[in-house]
Parts: structure tokens; C-alpha cells; sequence
């Protein structure tokens, strides 16, 4: 006698089915996606991409990162770009990441890099927002003399420099990145979070780039999208840029000031999605 036939499933329980397709497709959704971390910059922390990681979260898995001696990691006081370099390494392993796509803004874009070049098997894409990237004069004198520049800026960010005087010193370099049309809010949010940072590590952070050995002609052949703003794009800059990474697609933005993603972040969401499509990135 032939078995009894099982009777079709109802509409609820293919409901549930759904559902359960559903479920377990969201919760693997971060092992197909290659990982999205941001990286500050100096004196800031990982709240200045909120926007950015709204707007790219139903597409990737976004970290947002605090850097040593900023934000939730102040306590970590700086000793060179290694530090930089060594807890990004950290974030990946904890991350369970293959790689890793990196959009790193100012000082977060030259860490970005220096990770790149130490674990270059990790690195997806980057995406480096008015990145601290800099050609630097051919002479040795010259360079020597660009570090002992930095070196001195970093040090009047330091403990050892009468707050006052401090404060001072920060809030005028910080003016100067903002461009005529930032909103006043926007000036003091960075202001106030600079002046949060702890004063050892705002003066290890700027003077970890300093060090001349970091600026080097190797190059990162990953794809890499540069945004620069400011009043104008320095002359050169991005055949230098392409030098270093020779899949460059290099775009100067006008009217924004150093703090893009606060200026107008949804523009620069815009910007960060399609060159994400663009590369077939996940």
C-alpha cells in the first residue's frame, strides 16, 4: 500500500519559511560583505561618520573606530604610527575579516595607507577623505626640516604647554581647515572634541607623522578613491597621489571645508556608494 502523501504546506507555514529564509540570510549577510571601517582623524573621534555609516549600513558591515588616544580608546596614549597600525590589525582579527574596506579621513587616510603597505593582503579598497598625504620636498634638508615643523605643532598641542596657551594654539589650527561657509555649530563640535583629547596623545598623534621613514614612493594597488577640498586642489597632487596608488580615481570637491562628512555628509554618502558600486565591492 502506497504511503499516504503529506498534505501542501499552509500559507502560514510558508510564512514562517520565509521569514526563516529571511533571518538567516541577515545574519550572513556580514560574512559576504566585505567590512567597512572609518578612521578619524587627529583630535576627532568615530561620532564625526555617523551619517556615513546610516547611509552604508544596509549594504555593509560598518565599524566605526576610535583611534588610540581618542574617543573610547583615550586611555591609549600613542607611541608612533605602529600603535595606529598594530590596533587596526586588531580590529580586523576581531572582526573575523578576510579584508577590510578602509575610509580613513586626514590623519585616519595615513594610517590607512601605512596599514595597507604592513598588511597588504587585507586591504579591500580605500577611500581617503582630504587625507593626510602629503609630496614632500626632494632635499634631505627640506624633510628634515618639514618633521621639526610637525614635530613643533605637535608639540604646542602637548602636557607641557600652559592650557590656555594650548587651547589657543588648537583652535587656530583647526580654523584654518574650516571653509567660510561651515556652520558655526560644526566649528565648535570639532573644536570641543579636540580639546577633549587628551593633550599626550594630541601631541603623539601629530607627531607620528613626523617620522620620515613613513614617506616612502611604495606603492598600494587596491582600488582607491581620493577626495580633496579646500579653496583648490594643490597643483600636482593628484599625479603625485596616483604614484602612490595606481587605481586612483581623484576628485576635488569645492566648497567644503577639511570635515567633509560634517559639511555635507549627504554628499559625500553619494560619493562613497558609487565608488563602492563601482568597484564591485559587496
Amino acid at each position: 500500500m502506497a504511503a499516504p502523501s503529506a498534505s501542501p504546506s499552509s500559507p502560514s507555514d510558508f510564512a514562517k519559511l520565509v521569514f526563516m529564509l529571511r533571518w538567516l540570510f541577515l545574519l550572513a549577510l556580514p560574512l559576504y560583505c566585505q567590512p567597512v571601517v572609518f578612521l578619524h582623524g587627529w583630535g576627532a573621534d568615530s561620532t564625526f561618520f555617523e551619517a556615513q555609516a546610516t547611509a552604508l549600513r544596509p549594504h555593509h558591515s560598518v565599524t566605526l573606530m576610535d583611534l588610540p588616544g581618542h574617543g573610547q580608546a583615550a586611555t591609549q596614549t600613542p607611541q608612533g604610527m605602529p600603535t595606529f597600525v598594530n590596533s587596526l590589525e586588531a580590529t580586523r582579527t576581531r572582526l573575523k575579516a578576510n579584508q577590510l574596506i578602509l575610509i580613513g579621513h586626514s590623519f585616519g587616510a595615513l594610517v590607512a595607507r601605512q596599514y595597507a603597505l604592513a598588511h597588504p593582503t587585507r586591504v579591500a579598497a580605500l577611500i581617503l577623505l582630504d587625507g593626510a598625504i602629503f609630496q614632500l620636498p626632494p632635499g634631505e634638508q627640506d624633510r628634515q626640516r618639514w618633521s621639526e615643523n610637525i614635530a613643533r605643532l605637535a608639540a604646542s598641542f602637548g602636557p607641557a604647554v600652559e592650557k590656555t596657551q594650548r587651547e589657543r594654539s588648537i583652535s587656530v589650527f583647526l580654523s584654518n581647515l574650516h571653509h567660510p561657509n561651515t556652520p558655526r555649530d560644526i566649528q565648535l563640535r570639532v573644536l570641543r572634541t579636540a580639546l577633549q583629547t587628551p593633550p599626550a596623545a594630541a601631541e603623539a598623534t601629530l607627531l607620528a607623522m613626523a617620522d620620515l621613514k613613513l614617506w616612502t614612493p611604495a606603492t598600494v594597488p587596491v582600488p582607491t578613491l581620493f577626495l580633496r577640498t579646500g579653496k583648490q586642489a594643490p597643483p600636482g597632487e593628484e599625479a603625485f597621489l596616483r604614484s602612490l596608488f595606481p587605481t586612483l580615481t581623484y576628485k576635488y570637491l569645492p566648497g567644503l571645508g577639511h570635515y567633509l562628512m560634517l559639511d555635507n555628509p549627504a554628499m559625500l554618502n553619494e560619493e562613497l556608494l558609487a565608488f563602492l558600486r563601482r568597484s564591485k565591492q559587496p
